[in-house]
């Protein structure tokens, strides 16, 4: 807690006048209670930018398993409430960490294009943000970051209305998730012009760490 207070001081001044950061919608993201913000990714900056937008939530995320490489890097990455995953691995321990995250009531940030845009199109989605989608209790809220691409911004951050799932039926747990995803996918289609990216498409085709 200490860590991430300290990185709140630093960040907030930080993406608010050197980036010129503004957000939209903040009060959409609940202030307490079981939480997935799902967001589209165009820098290695998006989880603490994005997580100092939703102030005052305190968010959790996942970080690529490389940054805890060293005991600085996963003391500094564990106290901003962030965890590792093997990226495009199909990683159960970094999805079983994040059940608990939301089952413990608290907030939890993803990235499910697995890498950045470089076009700033979104890219197809890992499975494991609608699998998590649907956990009960789970309030998921889309949103879109743009900017954060550009050394100094601007930044613009808009957090959209929650995803309603209740209506998906039953059935297979892939079917149901796929389902999900497409309804986050249109959500944040809709929400990345809002911040001054280009018209979306749903995203065809198969997750990959490829850049492109």
């Amino acid at each position: 807690m200490v860590l991430w207070r300290l990185g709140v001081l630093i960040l907030w001044p930080f993406t608010r006048g050197v980036l010129r950061g503004r957000r939209i919608g903040p009060g959409r993201v609940p202030t307490s209670g079981a939480t997935l913000v799902v967001c589209n990714h165009l820098s290695n900056l998006d989880p603490p930018l994005v997580g100092v937008m939703a102030l005052p939530r305190k968010m959790h995320f996942m970080a690529k398993s490389e940054l805890f490489s060293t005991r600085f890097g996963s003391w500094v990455l564990g106290g901003v409430g962030a965890f590792p995953v093997e990226r495009g691995a199909g990683d159960r321990e970094a999805i079983r960490f994040s059940r608990e995250v939301l089952r413990d009531g608290k907030c939890l940030i993803m990235f499910p294009e697995g890498t950045r845009s470089r076009s700033g199109r979104l890219r197809p989605f890992f499975s494991g943000a609608g699998v998590l989608a649907l956990e009960e209790g789970v309030t998921v809220i889309p949103a879109a970051i743009w900017g954060s691409q550009r050394k100094l911004g601007p930044i613009r951050v808009a957090f959209g209305d929650p995803i309603d799932m209740s209506d998906i039926p039953a059935g297979a747990k892939s079917v149901r998730a796929k389902e999900a995803i497409h309804r986050i996918q249109v959500a944040i289609c809709e929400l990345i012009p809002v911040v001054g990216g280009p018209p979306q498409t749903i995203p065809e085709g198969e997750p990959s760490l490829d850049k492109y």
